[in-house]
């Protein structure tokens, strides 16, 4: 924790650009007492990064049956939903499908984020399931559904092949028939979800126990009022590109900002730049450029004549300049201003299961225009278990510090050692 940095618990409701004032909310609790507290905080530069939230593209029943996967919260919702799955088919006088139905788990959207969450319940099922509910293991089914005709839409085909053929594998369980409970269906878009049935557009329906939706996100009600806000601004057309986000310009500053306001992260988007991926990956190397930006002593809130920004000037011309500072300037040749963001890909990674990973790392630029959404550059593809020990080198590089590493690590050699918890919470 930075002690130079005052911390307040609280929600942010409304942001109010032309008064530069957020409206706050926090809960404050006496003994077992609470109440909610209303309150203002003013700003000379805002630096807004909220994130963004699961979307549903107004399918219905989605927000009513579907577990989402973004929070924390829903990670302990989700196993408490498998758990109780498996306890409701083991009772007795249920029919084979009955039993059938409580264990068909839908998962929609195959992006990284449904295609981890199928291996890891894969996992579950091939390594703590004989343990918990060997019966019942036969009359598993997990239906991955994706709208798209491939599944992990960023990786190279022969990488989507090989997920494929991993979610898809033979488990073999001592003491049960052969079992190959994973399933891909492509081109399958989601007309709605009830309590018992997930409907397609063409037709056709899936009975299920649980259902996951990982199809996408959008942004958050307090990024919807902020778009808002500013729509006398050149905020409005900068919505042809951001669609909803906040639109940026090359140095993160919102579009009709005043260059007072700053987004970053999957709230916004740069408009120079394709669509840039929704990852941590992204926001981690935007709020690094804001703190240099920040710390390196430009104005960035100069305006021309006309009252445009201006791109951000340095205030002491004769400063010395950091090392990545000239090689900046040296390839913009311009000493004064800021060098604006530039998003370096590092790769991607997901993990198929069984201690299979894959990852994708972009090694040259290759041929094109690297800002054409066509741009092919030449990508490193590491499968299996050499992609899964660098998938968890670097989750454990990414822990923000080392207690978290020890935490982490420990966790993994408990499930390898004990297996997974079951217990609902």
């Amino acid at each position: 924790i930075n002690n130079n940095v005052r911390y307040l618990e609280a929600a942010a409701t409304d942001i109010d650009p032309t008064t530069n004032t957020i409206s706050c909310i926090a809960i404050v609790c006496e003994g077992n007492s609470c109440e909610t507290k209303e309150f203002d905080v003013n700003y000379d530069r805002l630096l807004f990064s909220v994130g963004a939230q699961t979307t549903t593209f107004g399918t219905p029943g989605v927000e009513e049956y579907c577990n989402y996967l973004k929070q924390v919260g829903d990670a302990q919702q989700i196993k408490n939903a498998i758990v109780n799955c498996f306890e409701s088919a083991g009772l007795p006088d249920l029919t084979e499908a009955e039993i059938q139905k409580e264990l068909t788990f839908v998962i929609v959207g195959a992006g990284p984020t449904g295609i981890e969450f199928a291996a890891e319940l894969l996992d579950f099922i091939e390594e703590n399931g004989p343990r918990y509910y060997k019966q019942l293991l036969p009359y598993v089914r997990i239906k991955i559904v994706e709208a798209a005709p491939s599944i992990l839409r960023p990786f190279e085909d022969g990488m989507k092949d090989e997920a494929i053929r991993r979610l898809t594998r033979t488990i073999e369980i001592e003491g049960v028939a052969t079992l190959r409970p994973c399933e891909i269906l492509l081109n399958k878009q989601v007309s709605e979800v009830t309590a018992n049935y997930v409907y397609f557009k063409d037709g056709d329906k899936i009975q299920y126990g649980m259902s996951l939706w990982a199809a996408g996100i959008g942004p958050l009600p307090i990024t919807t009022n902020m778009v808002e806000a500013l729509e006398d601004t050149e905020q409005k057309g900068a919505q042809e590109f951001a669609r909803g986000r906040l639109g940026v310009d090359p140095w993160l500053r919102v579009i009709g900002g005043k260059g007072e306001v700053f987004a970053f992260g999957d709230c916004s988007c740069v408009s120079n730049t394709p669509m840039l991926p929704a990852t941590a990956q992204v926001a981690s190397q935007q709020g690094e450029f804001l703190g240099k930006l920040f710390s390196s002593d430009y104005r960035v809130d100069a305006a021309a004549a006309d009252g445009q920004l201006v791109p951000p000037v340095v205030v002491d011309p004769n400063r010395s300049k950091s090392f990545s500072e000239q090689i900046a300037s040296f390839a913009m040749g311009e000493s004064e201003i800021a060098a604006p963001f530039q998003y370096l890909d590092l790769g991607i990674l997901a993990y198929t299961g069984s201690g299979s990973a894959l990852a994708q790392v972009q090694v040259a630029p290759g041929k094109g225009d690297p800002m054409s959404e066509t741009w092919n550059p030449v990508r490193l593809q590491i499968k299996g278990k050499l992609g899964f020990g660098l998938w968890r080198s670097i989750y454990l590089w990414k822990q923000t510090s080392p207690k978290n590493v020890v935490l982490v690590t420990l966790d993994w050699i408990k499930v390898k050692l004990f297996g997974r918890d079951i217990s609902i919470l």
